[in-house]
């Protein structure tokens, strides 16, 4: 059973998410990999999607690949939700 390195909760388990930063000509991507509980995961998923959904759209290059960090991010939330599931 891990503990969040947020907020130091449990049940914990490692989520790794992704933002998308656009910058006219180029693109930046950011990536967290962390243990986090339900709690914290659920709000830094948020904030990783909603910063990718604004600020991801301003380059070629973020245009092509933030669908897919979108995509990422909620299939490892689901993957977290069941991980902390299955420590119970």
């Amino acid at each position: 059973m891990g503990i969040s390195e947020v907020c130091g909760g449990s049940p914990a388990a490692r989520i790794k998410l992704r933002r998308g930063v656009g910058l006219v000509l180029v693109a930046r991507v950011y990536t967290s990999d962390v243990v986090l509980c339900g709690v914290c995961a659920s709000s830094a998923t948020s904030q990783f999607q909603r910063e990718t959904l604004i600020k991801g759209w301003t380059s070629p290059r973020s245009v092509l690949f933030n669908p897919f960090y979108v995509a990422s991010n909620v299939i490892n939330k689901v993957q977290h939700k069941r991980k902390l599931r299955n420590q119970d």
